[in-house]
């Protein structure tokens, strides 16, 4: 029998909508850690699910202190996570996702990280792997024909009494093999843009621009404290997408220090996307910036619009940030913010962008100053690449 709830040391927040039997998985995986069971807690909130999440799941026991919180209306991923924070008795809050599967040390490794640095932010998505657990009536036949290929001779035998007739969901794996962490033979290699980022800069993310990214609540780790007095998540942001980042940005801006933790590895169990996530996303965007009309975050425009590529947005960045620190072109940060919020605005009707000085309000005193400034910025070789973006829309 656990001991008292006031021993709770580290909650894990998962919302789920409509994940079972991925969500089931994870919670299996929670059983394996070798934190001390009597000191964690899950608090899994069911936000609406109108699959067999809340038949399983509510009635589910598991070794460690476990929450079943059901929500009658969707609340959406700001809201359902807040909820998750004010019910939360342990000062380490780890959000989860539904659908990963975690390695027996990932509790205890959040939790050690959080000893010496009240301000720390943990994330273990940017070294998260990725794995089919189950068949959907969705999934691709690129996927099945995969799956069969697979060298592993269990996984094609346990496609034997797959129907792709189905219309429920197919498992592909037991909780023995959560137990026994066989999971990872489903593992697939995917390309991400975040392994990209820890690749380059590290895991103290040496000269990106853009820590706050990090604040991935697939697998990420904060106080409570530290949350609470940041104002948690803005339930302003209902749809898919950017909730997320908003919350990293004002932490950032607190004072948060961002790790990755390569020691922290979930395993995602891919599921199908709906088709209306770009949409909601742009929507989320845009509502992200009129929050924050700063050019650190008005910037991400330009890789979403395509105009560049998120490396060399990054080096953009850089750059600015040095011009601004060395005081030239009093008067430029206004103009930029003008043409990066024509590009943001651009992206709610077509990511192709032409004519964007002129959408921008550039009449030709203007741009015969945007000119000038570029004619200057050149004499120095500190601002190559934000030149070369600047020559670009003029070009648009």
């Amino acid at each position: 029998m656990l001991e008292n709830e006031r021993n709770i040391e580290v909650s894990i927040i998962i919302p789920s909508y409509n994940r079972y039997p991925l969500n089931l998985f994870t919670l299996y995986s929670l059983e394996n850690q070798t934190f001390e069971h009597s000191k964690m807690e899950v608090i899994f909130i069911d936000d609406a699910s109108t699959d067999q999440t809340q038949e399983e799941l509510g009635i589910y026991q598991p070794s460690y202190h476990y929450k079943y919180i059901r929500n009658e209306q969707n609340l959406g991923r700001a809201r359902v996570r807040n909820l998750g924070i004010q019910s939360a008795k342990g000062n380490i809050l780890i959000f989860l996702d539904a659908e990963m599967i975690c390695e027996p040390d990932f509790v205890i490794n959040h939790y050690q990280y959080h000893q010496n640095n009240k301000k720390a932010i943990i994330t273990g998505v940017m070294h998260s792997k990725n794995i089919i657990s189950c068949i959907f009536p969705e999934t691709k036949t690129s996927t099945l024909n995969m799956l069969a290929a697979n060298r592993n001779t269990k996984i094609p035998n346990r496609l034997e009494n797959y129907h792709p007739s189905s219309n429920t969901p197919y498992p592909l794996l037991s909780k023995l093999d959560i137990s026994n962490q066989t999971y990872k033979d489903w593992f697939i290699v995917r390309d991400s843009w975040y392994q990209h980022i820890v690749q380059k800069y590290g895991n103290e993310f040496d000269g990106f621009q853009f820590p706050w990214m990090a604040f991935l609540t697939g697998n990420v780790s904060i106080t409570k404290d530290f949350i609470v007095e940041a104002g948690m998540f803005d339930e302003d942001f209902i749809k898919y997408g950017y909730e997320d980042w908003e919350l990293g940005y004002r932490l950032y801006k607190m004072g948060a220090k961002y790790f990755a933790g390569d020691n922290l590895i979930t395993y995602h169990q891919e599921h199908p996307i709906g088709e209306s996530n770009w949409s909601e996303a742009i929507e989320n965007f845009q509502l992200f910036t009129s929050k924050h009309q700063d050019v650190e975050v008005m910037i991400l425009g330009i890789e979403l619009a395509q105009i560049t590529d998120f490396f060399t947005m990054n080096t953009i960045l850089y750059e600015y940030n040095q011009l601004i620190r060395n005081n030239e072109l009093k008067g430029f940060k206004e103009n930029l913010v003008d043409l990066l919020t024509a590009i943001n605005l651009f992206l709610q009707i077509d990511i192709r962008h032409i004519k964007i000085l002129e959408a921008a309000g550039y009449g030709k005193d203007k741009v015969n100053k945007l000119v000038k400034d570029i004619q200057s910025l050149k004499k120095s070789n500190e601002y190559i690449n934000l030149i070369e973006f600047l020559e670009k829309l003029i070009k648009s």
